[in-house]
């Protein structure tokens, strides 16, 4: 059973990361700084952001967010058990870092037909349950997907031949 904790831990990262994706894309030096406050007012924590190179790093009380930008690829630290996403083009990958938990998330587009159940396929293949399956068009571009290994969750969630994948790992305590 997934912990609401778990989906509440992956969730306020990717939104942050969006956030911080619309208001740094000049990624000016100045920006950087504007933007940290506007965090550490939003979150009233304390928070270090650095951006160049396409990436933007926040760190935040022992949590860490990296967003990559521009020709984004499957990230190298995904863990491998975890199928790569082959189908479509990757937009932009995040990653996150909690005491408890770590996180990826992948923006893909110009995602083919059936892409969804042949992942859970996949995903099945590499020993993961699946614990939700939604398809909501007929080509099956559409709809979300829960499956649990072990500490990992994988979730895809889209539509219109877009689609999110967030994957979170539990730390072990």
């Amino acid at each position: 059973m997934i912990k609401p904790t778990v989906v509440y831990k992956s969730i306020v990262p990717l939104f942050l990361a969006g956030s911080v994706v619309l208001l740094s894309s000049c990624q000016k030096k100045a920006e950087d700084a504007i933007l940290e406050k506007v965090i550490e007012h939003s979150t009233g924590s304390d928070v270090e952001l650095n951006s160049g190179s396409g990436r933007v790093s926040i760190e935040s009380e022992g949590k860490k967010l990296e967003i990559r930008q521009n020709k984004a690829t499957w990230p190298d630290d995904m863990p491998s058990v975890v199928p790569r996403f082959a189908y479509g083009t990757i937009m932009m990958a995040t990653r996150t870092e909690t005491p408890d938990t770590d996180g990826w998330s992948v923006t893909i587009e110009n995602v083919p037909a059936n892409a969804l159940r042949e992942y859970d396929a996949l995903l099945k293949k590499a020993g993961f349950e699946t614990t939700l399956t939604t398809v909501t068009s007929d080509e099956g571009t559409g709809g979300t997907l829960q499956a649990a290994k072990g500490t990992l969750t994988v979730f895809l969630m889209g539509g219109n031949k877009a689609l999110s994948l967030a994957v979170s790992q539990e730390k072990k305590q």
